[in-house]
């Protein structure tokens, strides 16, 4: 082996060793679990925790391997505790419920989407600033 070729296999566990310590390996699974705030649905639970419920319903569909999810996890957690009786917040795992991910047409993980009255009212991709989450959320609770 030359040593152009070493420094590059180098250079890519290096990024692959950042990617992972940036996305938070440490314990993805835990990401299945409902929070304080947010609770975990299956795609057998959607209908009555969604497309029922009376509340406005903030969902977001998100993989445990995706570092981006694992960042607006926790975000979404706190700003739901803000939203309290007002929005309910639900997350559904693309890997466990594919045919919610293609029914709601979500081709990019974290995925929000907004529902008022059952149905489909906004829909954000990526990881958003927590000001204009806030303002979204706002939105949705004053059926704007």
């Amino acid at each position: 082996m030359d040593s152009s070729c070493c420094a590059k296999n180098l250079l890519a566990v290096a990024v692959a060793a950042n990617f992972l310590l940036v996305a938070g390996c440490e314990n993805p699974g835990a990401m299945n679990e409902s929070s304080a705030n947010v609770k975990h649905i299956t795609q057998g639970e959607f209908a009555d925790e969604v497309t029922r419920y009376a509340q406005p319903v903030v969902v977001d569909f998100y993989a445990t391997w995706c570092g981006p999810c694992r960042q607006l996890s926790p975000l979404l957690d706190r700003v739901a505790g803000g939203f309290a009786g007002k929005i309910k917040f639900v997350k559904v795992n693309v890997d466990e419920s594919p045919g919610l991910a293609q029914n709601f047409q979500v081709q990019a993980i974290p995925t929000v989407l907004l529902f008022k009255d059952g149905k489909l009212a906004d829909r954000l991709t990526g990881v958003p600033a927590e000001a204009d989450l806030q303002s979204k959320l706002a939105a949705l609770v004053a059926g704007k």
